[in-house]
């Protein structure tokens, strides 16, 4: 086919990304920047029920690493002539999120439902939902508010993660690995990984930096 200088650029950044780290933390904030763009433009066409706009992005942008990183001779089934290799894959994955988040829902008449359970056992139910409910949305609030720099940090982090780089002594996270992703030192993993974990914590009501997931 012939590629547009869009498309071309979009190769070349595709293929360092698959064997350079931080090209491809380069490459995964680049398709962030661009989803947000499209999400504004064109918000209906890139949602996901249940999902928030901020986990859709996260689950298409590692989804395209997951690609790059995969199996090169599986590329070619992303090849489109009038689109970028790299709004391939996030568009198939796209289709892929809403079929998987799409509910069954059978019609029930809720006058004739029967109350299973009752009494102090359905009240704790209905608060461990609503606990749970309270921690997504200041998951996804902590998300919308963290700056650039942090969500590269959270990014390299998140990368390093799903990598398996974790010590297995303690089972943490080897901020060393998320620090070569971004060419830093090992204090400034250091410092990044405090300050994300004290971002995380206000925002979920709760002093214990323990409470960050670095996935």
């Amino acid at each position: 086919m012939n590629a547009s200088p869009r498309q071309s650029a979009d190769l070349l950044e595709r293929d360092r990304a698959a064997v350079d780290d931080v090209a491809l933390v380069r490459y995964q904030a680049k398709w962030d920047r661009t989803l947000q763009r499209l999400q504004r433009a064109h918000p209906e066409r890139w949602a996901v029920a249940g999902l928030s706009p901020e986990e859709v992005r996260d689950a298409l942008t590692l989804r395209l690493v997951e690609v790059v990183r995969g199996d090169r001779d599986a590329y070619g089934h992303y090849d489109h002539d009038r689109r970028e290799w790299g709004l391939s894959v996030v568009v198939e994955h796209l289709s892929a999120l809403r079929k998987r988040f799409r509910l069954g829902a059978t019609p029930i008449d809720f006058r004739e439902a029967v109350v299973a359970e009752r009494g102090e056992g359905l009240e704790e139910r209905c608060l461990s939902a609503e606990y749970e409910v309270g921690l997504a949305l200041a998951e996804r609030r902590a998300r919308q508010s963290l700056s650039g720099t942090q969500r590269r940090w959270l990014s390299a982090m998140t990368l390093a993660a799903n990598a398996g780089e974790f010590f297995q002594s303690s089972d943490q996270l080897n901020l060393s690995a998320a620090s070569r992703l971004l060419g830093k030192n090992r204090s400034s993993a250091q410092r990044a990984y405090r300050d994300l974990q004290a971002h995380f914590a206000k925002e979920r009501g709760r002093g214990d930096d323990d409470s960050f997931d670095a996935e």
